[in-house]
């Protein structure tokens, strides 16, 4: 080659080394990693040797995806436990992982390089991760297949706390997905929730005669539920119960919104706020409560609040949880003490006015007895009308009860529509000197 040519070609070397995009590597991204608009690799076939999990972890671990991971017998972990992207954990049969004091999960997975916990025998389900009092799970981009063993209490995840207020909230999930569980994919006990930031879990495939719904949570864990799917399962509702606490803080103890998730939730029960506790429990417009037989929705006194404020095209539901619903299937809302912050608007409460165990408030009583059972119970006066362009319909009792002993002057007729409630839509309080008039209105509906 003559001088001249050497010279180009050395000359046309240089400016491909110095020229952008001509590098491998550009300065400020390590060798090898793709660019920010690339998208990521594909998980590989694990070429390591399989590596077997049992007893106790004392000290931090790393799970990598080189190896195949298998969870042989229950596992108790006390330390950190990292596991990395596209990393696959074969847990066997009947088999947990257990999250004690100072032990923490987190699973790293990515949206192209996903973390999956599977069964070790495709027939078989695994038990449940169990995230004791101290312990934590940090669950992102990541599979829980084929969990919830009958014998472990039959959920994927659950959260084991006591009964502290605030409640704990251990379980942080981002895009988690939990299929196939035999029971819940999750079940909060105590006052257990999940974590702040908590977004994006589907659970589907989920459910057993027991607890066919894909959540079974405690009270407290009502404002904490994340965005995300939960259908596609043997019952495609929400389950709220103080049987699923365990502990003796049954009431809702703190601020909470329940979200509108997509599905309804069913409700054995709920109080909001307590002696020496204040709760304002907040309803999202389109969301449907469904209450078991005989449960009441009940705000403790005037310290606590209810705030249920739909809208025309999205009320609030109230109604029977019964397959075939019918009137005073449940015994509805009531307000011991009444906060200036509670409202009702744009809600609708159906089947209620079943058996309220009160008796002799207001002046005018079911017939044959001293019964005031009603849809709504109000047992303070309010200031103005706080219930509004609602719809009280198929009470077996009355609509509204005004159990109070004061002015008639605040009434609930005005805006609200009532349907086919069996007493007064509204009854009449006693005055202040707790007399009634000798025969007290009972506006009657269609």
């Amino acid at each position: 080659m003559s001088s001249s040519l050497r010279r180009c070609a050395l000359t046309w070397l240089l400016l491909a080394v110095t020229l952008p995009g001509c590098t491998p590597d550009e300065p400020g991204r390590p060798s090898g990693e793709p660019d920010a608009g690339q998208p990521e690799p594909a998980c590989p076939t694990p070429t390591g040797a399989p590596i077997e999990h049992q007893g106790s972890i004392l000290a931090p671990e790393t799970w990598s995806a080189s190896s195949l991971h298998v969870v042989a017998a229950d596992l108790l972990v006390r330390a950190t436990v990292t596991v990395e992207p596209c990393t696959v954990v074969r847990m066997g049969p009947a088999r947990s992982i257990g999250l004690d004091s100072g032990g923490s999960l987190v699973a790293a997975g990515t949206q192209a390089r996903p973390v999956r916990f599977e069964p070790l025998e495709a027939s078989q389900p695994w038990g449940q991760f169990r995230i004791y009092a101290g312990g934590s799970a940090r669950l992102t981009w990541t599979v829980l297949s084929g969990g919830g063993n009958p014998s472990s209490a039959e959920a994927t995840v659950r959260v084991s706390a006591g009964a502290d207020l605030p409640g704990p909230r251990p379980l942080f999930v981002d895009h988690v997905t939990i299929e196939g569980s035999r029971g819940p994919g999750v079940l909060l006990n105590g006052t257990g929730g999940f974590a702040e930031g908590s977004t994006t879990l589907v659970i589907r495939d989920s459910g057993s005669d027991a607890r066919p719904e894909p959540l079974a949570i405690n009270a407290n864990a009502l404002g904490t539920l994340p965005s995300g799917t939960y259908t596609g399962n043997r019952s495609d509702t929400i389950f709220v119960s103080p049987n699923v606490a365990s502990a003796s803080i049954t009431f809702v103890g703190a601020n909470a919104t329940v979200r509108a998730l997509g599905v309804p939730y069913v409700v054995d029960g709920l109080q909001v706020g307590g002696s020496n506790v204040s709760a304002t429990l907040t309803v999202e417009p389109g969301v449907e409560l469904r209450f078991q037989p005989e449960k009441t929705l009940r705000v403790y006194d005037g310290n606590s609040a209810l705030i249920a404020a739909g809208t025309t095209s999205r009320p609030v539901v109230f109604t029977s949880a019964r397959a075939t619903p019918a009137a005073g299937d449940w015994a509805g809302i009531r307000f011991d003490g009444l906060s200036p912050d509670s409202r009702l608007e744009s809600v609708w409460v159906r089947y209620a006015g079943g058996a309220c165990q009160c008796s002799g408030f207001g002046c005018n009583y079911l017939p044959g007895s001293f019964d005031v059972s009603s849809a709504i119970l109000v047992f303070q006066q309010p200031a103005a009308p706080f219930i509004a362009n609602s719809r009280i319909e198929d009470s077996a009792g009355h609509g509204i009860l005004r159990g109070w002993n004061g002015s008639d002057g605040v009434g609930f007729l005005e805006t609200n529509v009532f349907a086919r409630v069996f007493g007064c839509t509204q009854t009449t309080p006693r005055d202040v000197e707790a007399r009634c008039p000798s025969n007290p209105p009972c506006p009657r509906s269609p």
